[in-house]
């Protein structure tokens, strides 16, 4: 079987908040099927794995409420209408931690979910971080702030205490760029 892309023959909102809706899509596949999908059309958004001047990692605890569980997560969020993906991660950082970074390199942008939501995650890697600032969350975050050794943070994995996959990527992401990972390909 060939695979191709799909033709959208409509779109419908089926649920929209501030922050993002449901859509329902039909499709007519390049083999003469029609498919109905559910997408979440929500904003892209940034996350940030950053490393104090001392070399800790900035590392946030919180409440997912999809997952049901106190998680360890890196300072993540949807970019604002009008901001760049370095605006955002900066904003997110300063805002979720109270921390700033010297420098910033962009890690990549990759999609979370590309089968059900349209979000794509543009990473980065931060600099000679320090704290700066006081916390400035948002009404529905309540954030433990906390700076680990990059071995800790890997054993938060491991007992999978940091549990989202795309956090997960992202740390692998700046491993290999801080030579503490070697992939081969």
């Amino acid at each position: 079987m060939r695979v191709g892309k799909w033709k959208m023959l409509s779109e419908e909102t089926r649920f929209a908040n501030p922050w993002w809706k449901v859509v329902e899509q039909k499709f007519l596949t390049p083999n003469g099927k029609k498919i109905k999908w559910f997408i979440v059309k929500k904003p892209n958004a940034v996350c940030v794995f950053c490393l104090t001047k001392k070399g800790k990692v900035v590392a946030i605890r919180h409440y997912r409420p999809g997952a049901d569980k106190i998680v360890w997560d890196l300072p993540t969020g949807y970019i604002n209408k009008g901001e760049t993906p370095l605006q955002a991660a900066k904003r997110e950082l300063r805002e979720e931690t109270g921390f700033k970074a010297g420098r910033f390199a962009k890690l990549g942008c990759y999609a979370g979910n590309a089968a059900g939501d349209t979000v794509m995650l543009h990473s980065f890697l931060a600099f000679e971080g320090e704290k700066a600032y006081a916390q400035d969350l948002d009404e529905s975050e309540e954030i433990e702030v906390h700076e680990l050794a990059i071995a800790q943070l890997m054993g938060k994995i491991k007992s999978k205490a940091f549990i989202d996959s795309t956090r997960v990527g992202v740390t692998f992401l700046a491993l290999q760029k801080l030579g503490k990972m070697k992939l081969k390909f």
